[in-house]
C-alpha cells in the first residue's frame, strides 16, 4: 500500500511465505517496529489499515502472521545450520533457508 494511501502516511509492506498461504504485514519494512502493536503506539499504523490488509489477505487464503511471533527462536525440525543467523520463524517460512 503506498504511503499516501494510508493513514498515517507509512507505507505498509506485506510479506508472503516461500512456503505454504502465510503473510507478515508490516509498518514501513520488516524490523522497522517491533511488530504492528508498536507501529500503532508509534502512530505509524492505523488499526483500520491493518484491517483492511488483514481482510484483503484472509480473502485471499493467506493467514496474516504478527511480526513479533516469526521474531521468536524457531526449534522445528530444521538443522540450524540450514539458517543464516540465529534460526527464527521469519528466517525458517519468509528467509533465505
Amino acid at each position: 500500500m503506498l504511503a499516501e494511501a494510508t493513514v498515517c502516511g507509512t507505507p505498509i509492506v506485506v510479506c508472503v511465505s516461500k512456503s505454504g498461504s502465510l503473510a507478515e504485514i508490516c509498518a514501513d519494512s520488516p524490523g522497522a517496529f517491533h511488530g504492528t502493536e508498536d507501529a500503532r503506539e508509534e502512530g505509524a499504523l492505523d488499526p483500520g489499515d491493518l484491517a483492511t490488509m488483514e481482510r484483503a489477505l484472509a480473502e485471499s487464503g493467506y493467514v496474516s502472521v504478527p511480526e513479533e511471533l516469526l521474531e521468536s527462536d524457531y526449534q522445528g525440525p530444521t538443522p540450524p545450520e540450514r539458517f543464516e543467523g540465529r534460526p527464527t520463524w521469519w528466517a525458517r517460512f519468509f528467509g533465505t533457508m
